[in-house]
């Protein structure tokens, strides 16, 4: 396992590193970015959730996703708790702390998430991740929107008009009944979800490029949001896994990555949209991706040594 992890930390570093390269030399535009990153979120990413229906239906499975589920629901009521608590504490005004439990909360599930557990732990990982998604998204959009809002709002219909999220509902349909794709159609879903693990790393990549690592690291709540982003929420859900008898190492270990992602690019676009620290979210997110690339590593080489398969 320590080998598989090294090959993918290895394969992504050279992967950011290339996007950025090509970014910044004006290969991948601006223009062109923009659509890798609807191509990836519409068609790829959907495409890589849908392979996961192919997974063979048992009781044993099935167990499992509802205690993905159960350990989804309390992580994210816990969290909510935890950074409602803190943030009262903090010197900011009532926007930046909606803000910062937002990204304190909700990780990059999806256009992370799902590329490090499909690399890592295989089809089956990936359907456990997929279900744990399905709680964010409703925790999401229901508390969290609401939250940046100021309005008692839930949008049920920004849920149900994401791909990943109609994907998502698929692909638990499809795993409960008896259908299952053709091998043509499997092998072309399987080959669009390819493309999720180079694309989103390219991605990252060309992000960092008009990043000025001054103004990044010199704000202090930024790397409070990081903190409990990257080390004490994933630290947390691990030791909490560890001490609960019988929880199945595969689902411990996605829960747990799920848990260690930085803040939720989609942070900056609703705090644009309401008029919610913009600014703020726009430096934790940025900064929680560039920490990333030494967290991640150490917390997953640190899971797999707690729950080994």
């Amino acid at each position: 396992m320590l080998e598989i992890l090294l090959n993918l930390m290895g394969k992504v570093a050279l992967l950011v590193a290339l996007g950025y390269i090509l970014a910044k030399r004006g290969f991948l535009t601006e223009r062109f970015q923009k659509d890798l990153t609807s191509f990836m979120m519409q068609v790829a990413l959907p495409a890589n959730v849908l392979t996961t229906a192919s997974n063979p239906f048992s009781p044993d499975l099935s167990q499992n996703l509802l205690l993905t589920v159960g350990i989804a629901v309390v992580y994210y009521a816990a969290a909510f708790a935890f950074t409602f608590f803190v943030r009262r504490f903090l010197p900011l005004d009532e926007k930046g702390r909606a803000m910062f439990t937002l990204m304190a909360v909700f990780a990059n599930t999806a256009f992370l998430g799902f590329p490090l557990i499909t690399e890592l732990l295989g089809q089956e990982g990936l359907l456990y991740a997929v279900i744990f998604n399905m709680v964010w998204l409703v925790f999401f959009f229901t508390i969290g929107i609401s939250m940046v809002s100021g309005q008692r709002q839930i949008r049920l219909k920004s849920i149900l008009s994401m791909p990943v999220s109609l994907a998502s509902l698929a692909a638990v349909v499809l795993y409960v009944s008896p259908f299952r794709f053709p091998v043509f159609v499997q092998d072309t879903l399987s080959t669009l979800g390819a493309m999720v693990v180079p694309i989103s790393m390219l991605l990252i990549g060309c992000s960092l490029v008009p990043i000025r690592p001054v103004e990044i690291l010199k704000d202090p709540w930024s790397y409070f949001v990081s903190a409990l982003r990257l080390a004490v929420f994933p630290l947390a859900v691990l030791a909490v896994l560890y001490l609960i008898p019988g929880v199945p190492p595969l689902v411990a270990l996605v829960c747990s990555i799920m848990c260690c992602l930085p803040s939720a690019s989609l942070s900056v676009v609703f705090a644009q949209e309401y008029g919610c620290a913009p600014e703020y979210a726009s430096r934790a997110v940025v900064q929680g991706m560039l920490l990333m690339i030494i967290t991640i590593p150490l917390f997953i080489t640190l899971a797999v040594t707690v729950f080994p398969l």
